[in-house]
Formats: structure tokens, C-alpha cells, sequence
């Protein structure tokens, strides 16, 4: 059973409430990963899963508010 992932690349932008506005230091290739993540010049390793079903979409809210 296999499923589809969209590669997520490198500079990503992301949104975090607690750390604000971020990106993606290495790309994310699968699920169940961790990637870094860089917010306010603190680099973070996250997992995948959570930047995917959550970082990602605040960021995007973050731009239609704007």
C-alpha cells in the first residue's frame, strides 16, 4: 500500500503561533522524518508530520489574512 507525498523543499516557509514565522532548512521527503526548522535564528528539528498538518497551513492562513 503505498502513498502519495509531495516533497516539501529546502526555504519552505513556515508558521509556528509560539515561535512566529520560520523556514525549512532541508527538504522533507517522507512522513515520518524530522526536519530542521529555523525560527528567528534558532534552528529547530521538528517532525515532519507536524510541520506538514500544521506548520504549513498556519503559514498559509497567515498569508490570506494579509
Amino acid at each position: 500500500m503505498s502513498q502519495t507525498f509531495k516533497v516539501i523543499p529546502p526555504t519552505t516557509k513556515v508558521f509556528c503561533h509560539e515561535r512566529g514565522e520560520g523556514w525549512t532548512l532541508t527538504g522533507i521527503t517522507d512522513i515520518n522524518e524530522h526536519t530542521s526548522v529555523m525560527f528567528n535564528g534558532t534552528r529547530y528539528t521538528i517532525p515532519a508530520k507536524k510541520i506538514i498538518e500544521e506548520l504549513l497551513p498556519n503559514f498559509e492562513k497567515q498569508i490570506q489574512k494579509n
